[in-house]
């Protein structure tokens, strides 16, 4: 290895390989990624393609339970996997969001604060990351306001008006929970610290 690359390496975030890149929990998390644009497509297509966004979004949500629960089970929790799951994350709901607020009349701000948040986290992530050379991991709050924001977004795309009271003053309390719950591990870094 020449010396430019040493200091690369030494320079980066560690267990980057390609080699932790292919497991077969990262591939349940990659999924999500490909079902994104079915799903954008039946959202658009209109209500008679409402079950077929259903399931695609089901088969999201059990990727994303499946991904983590794989990695830990089969000892395959890597630093790719911890980059991958929450910006697969992120593509799928903010993406998702957006077509709503435009197609289906979800509230503007729903899409605003959870694209706005995710935009910051990422940020934060990845210099926090540079800071102390390892993925940031995600925490509770995250994933809470990831599976409210999955039901909420499931709602507007299966146009099912009665959960909208309840799921939209709670996405907008976990959105800012969870930022807040990033911003204090950013200001005070550990070895884990935001991702989603």
């Amino acid at each position: 290895m020449s010396m430019p690359e040493e200091e690369t390496e030494s320079a980066g975030v560690s267990g980057l390989d390609i080699a932790s890149l292919w497991t077969v929990s990262n591939a349940f998390s990659m999924l999500r990624v490909v079902l994104v644009v079915p799903t954008l497509y039946y959202i658009y297509l209109g209500e008679e393609y409402r079950w077929y966004v259903f399931w695609l979004v089901m088969v999201m949500v059990a990727s994303d339970i499946l991904d983590g629960t794989l990695a830990r089970a089969r000892n395959e929790v890597t630093e790719w996997g911890k980059i991958i799951d929450p910006v697969t994350d992120k593509l799928a709901v903010d993406t998702i969001a957006a077509l709503l607020v435009y197609l289906k009349g979800m509230p503007l701000w729903v899409a605003v604060a959870v694209i706005g948040r995710d935009v910051l986290i990422v940020v934060g992530g990845i210099l926090l990351a540079s800071r102390i050379k390892e993925v940031p991991s995600s925490n509770i709050w995250g994933k809470a306001t990831t599976c409210v924001m999955a039901a909420l977004l499931l709602t507007f795309a299966m146009d099912f008006d009665p959960p909208k009271p309840i799921l939209l003053p709670l996405a907008g309390f976990l959105i800012a929970a969870s930022f807040v719950s990033y911003a204090v591990r950013w200001a005070q870094p550990s070895s884990d610290a935001p991702g989603d």
